[in-house]
């Protein structure tokens, strides 16, 4: 399957087996792939890893790696020409808000990517993020197989510009744990998380965190970390302030 394993990267035909996969990849990128292999890799999660021998085992994780970096560059670049006033806290913002684990992974559907993915079943039920995961994945082949300039121009033109809206972007508040903390101080009042492991399987863990305003639970959330647990009961927790507290008051 794995076949640039054995031989150089460059694969100049496509086989039969192969030509509906090429067909529906060039479909979603845009482009014509020149190494049909390295794609197939960046599409496989962890959870259906192709086993070559004891010890060994491929999977998308370290394309994965690569393509975080590659996009964070690519995003930032493409921020710093949109927003030619915009200071380095905006910035920063809005390429957090546009490479976070959640808009990676709306913008993955968007493109069509996820038909293309292999997973299991289980790992597809309890990982919330597969998706966007294999789309860095994707973005980290992209720039094996064609470079960087090429790869800068394929997400800013065909992923960024058709389906990232900025002015939406903007008004949007993903920190909403750091925003309860200014509510909390603002109102001098103590708040706190139990957060703990739910599920402790190597292959999907879980946690689930409770957010106390002084002693009284006012959200809960879950996910796959403890950051992602704790942002969920955040913004449980400032749902409720919204309606009990926060509509009585100057907040």
């Amino acid at each position: 399957m794995l076949k640039f394993l054995s031989k150089p990267f460059r694969q100049l035909t496509i086989p039969a087996s192969d030509r509906e996969f090429y067909r529906s990849l060039k479909h979603i990128l845009g482009y014509s792939p020149d190494n049909l292999e390295i794609y197939k890799l960046a599409l496989i999660h962890r959870s259906a890893s192709v086993i070559i021998s004891p010890g060994q085992k491929f999977d998308n994780e370290r394309l994965e790696y690569l393509g975080d970096a590659v996009l964070d560059a690519i995003v930032a670049d493409f921020l710093f020409g949109e927003f030619p006033s915009g200071d380095e806290g905006f910035l920063t913002k809005m390429r957090s808000k546009i490479v976070s684990r959640n808009s990676m992974n709306q913008l993955a559907v968007s493109i069509g990517l996820p038909n293309l993915i292999m997973v299991s079943n289980g790992a597809l039920n309890h990982q919330k993020y597969i998706y966007g995961n294999a789309l860095e994945a994707i973005v980290g082949a992209m720039f094996i197989d064609k470079g960087f300039k090429f790869t800068s121009d394929v997400v800013i033109n065909n992923f960024l510009r058709q389906h990232i809206n900025l002015d939406e972007l903007q008004a949007i508040e993903h920190d909403y744990k750091s925003k309860l903390l200014e509510i909390a101080q603002k109102h001098h009042v103590k708040v706190t998380f139990d957060t703990h492991a739910i599920n402790t399987e190597k292959q999907s863990p879980h946690f689930e965190a409770i957010l106390f305003w002084d002693e009284n639970e006012i959200g809960r959330g879950s996910g796959n970390s403890k950051k992602e647990a704790e942002q969920g009961a955040s913004k449980q927790g400032i749902d409720w302030l919204e309606k009990n507290i926060l509509s009585n008051s100057d907040e």
